[in-house]
């Protein structure tokens, strides 16, 4: 599949991660409308005239039928491609967290991708197939201070992923996932700040760095356009994070051991 021409909808491309998967699918010549609360002009003035931003609460359902409606109309049809992006990510301790905080976090990324989900898959069914890309975490598998409903969300994600593609396969619509380790955005600016976390991520990183938008908008772009027989997957861009039981301290790097 060549994404060139190709009609894209996505939501949260105002900044962070969105803002790089919006540059890469413009770049490949896709025409992209992006659904997100906060004004994307920044990311307009990145993309030019393949991109549009249209303000809409991927939580609130009336929106996001409105704001799809607006899509068919400013891409010249259905879309092919959609990516969910947008999500909130509050940093609150367990016993501290509010029902409103808890519904919020659920409302956006979950009911959110679930709202756009449908939508995309009704028109991608009626034209005989599409790719949709849920942008997950490794929180969905992976327990963090402060992140127990944002963790949970995402869990949410990883597993309707698996869900939507299971019944959406006969329609010809493949469904994926992108689990973003650490990346360095406005999102995650706290943690970037906060040296001591942020040397434990590193040492917990087999290859020494933070992601960034483009790390994870090119494994964007390999779901949308080059996998084929790929489908109810969760692909986790993280450095190696997950991949490393203990931090990576140099000074074991070299270490070998021997059991006799």
């Amino acid at each position: 599949m060549t994404l060139e021409g190709a009609r894209v909808v996505m939501t949260g491309g105002s900044r962070g991660i969105g803002q790089g998967v919006a540059r890469m699918f413009c770049e490949e010549g896709a025409r992209v409308v992006s659904l997100d609360v906060r004004d994307a002009a920044e990311t307009a003035a990145l993309c030019g005239e393949a991109f549009a931003g249209v303000t809409a609460d991927v939580a609130d359902e009336h929106q996001v039928e409105q704001a799809f409606a607006t899509a068919d109309v400013l891409l010249g049809g259905p879309v092919q491609v959609l990516c969910c992006v947008a999500g909130v990510s509050p940093e609150v301790a367990f016993l501290d967290t509010t029902a409103d905080v808890f519904d919020r976090t659920f409302a956006v990324n979950v009911r959110g991708v679930f709202l756009c989900g449908q939508q995309a898959a009704r028109r991608m069914r009626d034209a005989g197939g599409g790719r949709i890309i849920n942008i997950a975490s490794t929180a969905a598998v992976q327990a963090w201070m402060l992140a127990s409903v944002y963790g949970a969300s995402k869990g949410a994600v990883h597993l309707l992923t698996k869900n939507m593609a299971l019944e959406l396969a006969q329609h010809g619509i493949m469904v994926n996932a992108v689990g973003p380790g650490s990346i360095d955005t406005p999102l995650a600016a706290n943690f970037r700040t906060d040296a001591a976390m942020y040397e434990h991520d590193i040492s917990r990183t087999p290859m020494g760095r933070w992601g960034t938008p483009e790390d994870i908008a090119r494994a964007v772009r390999f779901l949308a356009r080059d996998a084929t027989w790929l489908t109810g997957q969760t692909i986790y861009v993280d450095g190696g994070f997950l991949a490393a039981g203990s931090p990576m301290l140099a000074e074991s790097a070299g270490r070998v051991s021997i059991e006799r």
